[in-house]
Protein backbone atom coordinates (compact mmCIF):
# COMPACT_ATOMS: atom_id res chain seq x y z
CA UNK A 1 0.00 0.00 0.00
CA UNK A 2 1.39 3.46 -0.92
CA UNK A 3 2.03 6.10 1.71
CA UNK A 4 -0.74 8.23 0.17
CA UNK A 5 -3.18 5.35 0.52
CA UNK A 6 -2.00 4.74 4.09
CA UNK A 7 -2.46 8.45 4.80
CA UNK A 8 -6.05 8.35 3.56
CA UNK A 9 -6.76 5.17 5.51
CA UNK A 10 -5.41 6.60 8.75
CA UNK A 11 -7.31 9.83 8.30
CA UNK A 12 -10.47 7.75 7.91
CA UNK A 13 -9.68 5.59 10.93
CA UNK A 14 -8.85 8.69 12.99
CA UNK A 15 -12.46 9.82 12.79
CA UNK A 16 -13.68 6.29 13.29
CA UNK A 17 -12.03 6.26 16.70
CA UNK A 18 -12.02 9.76 18.17
CA UNK A 19 -14.85 11.09 20.32
CA UNK A 20 -14.76 14.86 20.70
CA UNK A 21 -15.56 16.76 23.89
CA UNK A 22 -18.43 19.22 24.31
CA UNK A 23 -22.19 19.36 24.77
CA UNK A 24 -24.94 17.82 22.65
CA UNK A 25 -28.29 19.45 21.87
CA UNK A 26 -30.68 16.85 20.42
CA UNK A 27 -33.39 18.59 18.39
CA UNK A 28 -33.84 16.71 15.11
CA UNK A 29 -36.79 14.57 14.02
CA UNK A 30 -37.52 11.23 15.64
CA UNK A 31 -36.26 8.13 13.88
CA UNK A 32 -38.02 4.89 12.91
CA UNK A 33 -34.84 2.84 13.47
CA UNK A 34 -35.23 -0.11 15.84
CA UNK A 35 -33.16 0.90 18.87
CA UNK A 36 -34.66 -1.13 21.70
CA UNK A 37 -32.16 -2.17 24.37
CA UNK A 38 -32.49 -5.91 23.78
CA UNK A 39 -31.62 -5.69 20.08
CA UNK A 40 -28.66 -3.42 20.79
CA UNK A 41 -27.09 -5.69 23.37
CA UNK A 42 -27.28 -8.74 21.09
CA UNK A 43 -26.75 -7.33 17.61
CA UNK A 44 -23.19 -7.14 16.19
CA UNK A 45 -22.04 -3.98 14.42
CA UNK A 46 -21.91 -5.18 10.82
CA UNK A 47 -21.26 -2.91 7.79
CA UNK A 48 -24.99 -3.06 6.97
CA UNK A 49 -25.98 -2.11 10.52
CA UNK A 50 -23.40 0.69 10.55
CA UNK A 51 -24.85 2.19 7.35
CA UNK A 52 -28.40 1.85 8.68
CA UNK A 53 -27.55 3.82 11.83
CA UNK A 54 -25.56 6.48 9.94
CA UNK A 55 -28.43 6.89 7.48
CA UNK A 56 -30.95 7.53 10.26
CA UNK A 57 -31.84 11.16 11.16
CA UNK A 58 -31.03 12.44 14.63
CA UNK A 59 -33.75 12.64 17.26
CA UNK A 60 -34.53 13.98 20.73
CA UNK A 61 -34.67 10.62 22.56
CA UNK A 62 -32.67 10.96 25.83
CA UNK A 63 -29.33 9.17 25.70
CA UNK A 64 -28.70 6.05 27.77
CA UNK A 65 -26.84 7.00 30.99
CA UNK A 66 -23.54 5.50 29.81
CA UNK A 67 -23.59 7.70 26.71
CA UNK A 68 -25.03 10.79 28.37
CA UNK A 69 -21.91 11.00 30.52
CA UNK A 70 -19.64 11.42 27.46
CA UNK A 71 -19.13 15.08 26.47
CA UNK A 72 -19.19 16.18 22.82
CA UNK A 73 -20.18 19.10 20.59
CA UNK A 74 -22.82 18.98 17.87
CA UNK A 75 -20.72 21.23 15.61
CA UNK A 76 -16.95 21.64 15.78
CA UNK A 77 -13.80 22.36 13.80
CA UNK A 78 -10.85 19.94 13.97
CA UNK A 79 -7.19 20.79 13.33
CA UNK A 80 -5.38 17.57 12.38
CA UNK A 81 -1.61 17.06 12.03
CA UNK A 82 -0.25 13.64 10.99
CA UNK A 83 3.53 13.15 11.27
CA UNK A 84 4.83 10.04 9.50
CA UNK A 85 7.94 8.08 10.42
CA UNK A 86 9.22 8.85 6.91
CA UNK A 87 9.35 12.55 7.81
CA UNK A 88 6.27 13.62 5.86
CA UNK A 89 3.75 15.82 7.66
CA UNK A 90 0.12 16.25 6.63
CA UNK A 91 -2.15 19.00 7.99
CA UNK A 92 -5.83 19.60 7.48
CA UNK A 93 -8.67 21.51 9.10
CA UNK A 94 -12.01 19.72 9.09
CA UNK A 95 -15.57 20.28 10.28
CA UNK A 96 -17.34 17.74 12.46
CA UNK A 97 -21.02 17.35 13.39
CA UNK A 98 -22.69 15.00 15.87
CA UNK A 99 -26.25 13.81 16.39
CA UNK A 100 -27.95 11.25 18.62
CA UNK A 101 -30.07 8.34 17.38
CA UNK A 102 -32.66 6.51 19.46
CA UNK A 103 -30.89 7.26 22.74
CA UNK A 104 -28.43 4.43 21.94
CA UNK A 105 -25.98 5.95 19.46
CA UNK A 106 -24.03 9.13 18.84
CA UNK A 107 -23.18 9.56 15.14
CA UNK A 108 -20.21 11.75 14.18
CA UNK A 109 -19.74 13.05 10.61
CA UNK A 110 -16.49 14.70 9.55
CA UNK A 111 -15.99 16.56 6.27
CA UNK A 112 -12.49 16.21 4.79
CA UNK A 113 -11.29 17.88 1.57
CA UNK A 114 -8.40 15.41 1.45
CA UNK A 115 -10.53 12.28 1.73
CA UNK A 116 -13.11 13.96 -0.52
CA UNK A 117 -16.18 12.50 1.19
CA UNK A 118 -17.91 12.54 4.59
CA UNK A 119 -16.46 10.18 7.21
CA UNK A 120 -18.72 8.71 9.86
CA UNK A 121 -18.20 7.09 13.24
CA UNK A 122 -20.60 5.78 15.87
CA UNK A 123 -20.29 5.88 19.65
CA UNK A 124 -22.27 3.19 21.47
CA UNK A 125 -22.29 1.36 24.78
CA UNK A 126 -21.54 -2.36 24.56
CA UNK A 127 -23.60 -3.91 27.36
CA UNK A 128 -21.92 -7.31 27.05
CA UNK A 129 -18.43 -5.82 27.40
CA UNK A 130 -19.59 -3.04 29.78
CA UNK A 131 -17.54 -0.60 27.71
CA UNK A 132 -17.91 2.40 25.42
CA UNK A 133 -17.18 1.48 21.80
CA UNK A 134 -16.34 3.70 18.84
CA UNK A 135 -17.11 2.15 15.45
CA UNK A 136 -16.07 3.18 11.96
CA UNK A 137 -16.47 1.70 8.49
CA UNK A 138 -13.48 1.22 6.21
CA UNK A 139 -14.08 0.34 2.56
CA UNK A 140 -15.76 1.50 -0.63
CA UNK A 141 -19.18 -0.13 -0.33
CA UNK A 142 -18.16 -3.58 -1.53
CA UNK A 143 -18.14 -6.99 0.14
CA UNK A 144 -14.71 -6.43 1.69
CA UNK A 145 -15.81 -3.52 3.88
CA UNK A 146 -14.83 -3.86 7.54
CA UNK A 147 -16.07 -2.26 10.74
CA UNK A 148 -13.28 -0.84 12.89
CA UNK A 149 -13.77 -0.90 16.65
CA UNK A 150 -12.10 1.06 19.43
CA UNK A 151 -12.60 0.90 23.18
CA UNK A 152 -12.91 4.26 24.95
CA UNK A 153 -12.20 4.79 28.65
CA UNK A 154 -13.07 8.15 30.23
CA UNK A 155 -11.94 9.67 33.51
CA UNK A 156 -14.69 12.25 33.97
CA UNK A 157 -13.15 13.74 37.12
CA UNK A 158 -9.83 14.45 35.38
CA UNK A 159 -11.48 15.14 31.98
CA UNK A 160 -9.20 12.70 30.16
CA UNK A 161 -9.76 9.67 27.95
CA UNK A 162 -7.95 6.82 26.22
CA UNK A 163 -9.03 5.00 23.04
CA UNK A 164 -7.33 1.82 21.83
CA UNK A 165 -7.84 -0.06 18.59
CA UNK A 166 -6.36 -2.68 16.26
CA UNK A 167 -7.39 -2.97 12.63
CA UNK A 168 -6.42 -4.49 9.26
CA UNK A 169 -2.93 -4.56 7.77
CA UNK A 170 -1.25 -4.78 11.18
CA UNK A 171 -2.20 -1.35 12.55
CA UNK A 172 -2.52 -0.72 16.29
CA UNK A 173 -3.07 2.66 17.87
CA UNK A 174 -3.61 4.39 21.18
CA UNK A 175 -5.15 7.82 21.61
CA UNK A 176 -4.82 9.85 24.79
CA UNK A 177 -6.79 13.06 25.17
CA UNK A 178 -8.06 15.72 27.52
CA UNK A 179 -10.87 18.21 27.26
CA UNK A 180 -12.27 21.45 28.66
CA UNK A 181 -15.47 23.34 27.90
CA UNK A 182 -13.79 24.98 24.88
CA UNK A 183 -11.24 22.51 23.49
CA UNK A 184 -10.40 18.84 23.09
CA UNK A 185 -6.72 17.89 22.60
CA UNK A 186 -5.67 14.39 21.57
CA UNK A 187 -2.49 12.60 20.54
CA UNK A 188 -2.50 9.23 18.79
CA UNK A 189 0.46 6.90 18.33
CA UNK A 190 0.07 4.43 15.44
CA UNK A 191 2.16 1.29 14.96
CA UNK A 192 2.19 -0.96 11.90
CA UNK A 193 3.48 -4.49 12.48
CA UNK A 194 5.06 -3.30 15.73
CA UNK A 195 6.97 -0.40 14.14
CA UNK A 196 6.09 3.27 14.68
CA UNK A 197 4.14 4.41 11.63
CA UNK A 198 2.89 7.85 12.54
CA UNK A 199 1.60 10.18 15.25
CA UNK A 200 -1.51 12.32 15.03
CA UNK A 201 -2.25 15.46 17.00
CA UNK A 202 -5.71 16.96 16.99
CA UNK A 203 -7.39 19.97 18.51
CA UNK A 204 -11.17 20.21 18.36
CA UNK A 205 -13.13 23.34 19.17
CA UNK A 206 -16.87 24.06 19.06
CA UNK A 207 -18.32 26.22 16.31
CA UNK A 208 -20.13 29.07 18.02
CA UNK A 209 -23.20 30.36 16.16
CA UNK A 210 -22.79 33.91 14.87
CA UNK A 211 -18.97 33.85 14.98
Amino acid sequence: MSELADMKKNLLVLFSLLVFAGLVWASETASPLNTNAASLSQEPMTPARFREIVGTPGDAVPLAPQLAAVPFWTNAVVSNVMSYASGKVFREELTQAARTVGGKYVVFTVQSKFYNQPMNSILAYDEKASALKVYGLYGDGHAGDIVTEGTAIYDYAKKTYTITSSYGDGFKETTTGSYTDTEDSAKTVVYKDGVLFMTREDKTRPIVAGK
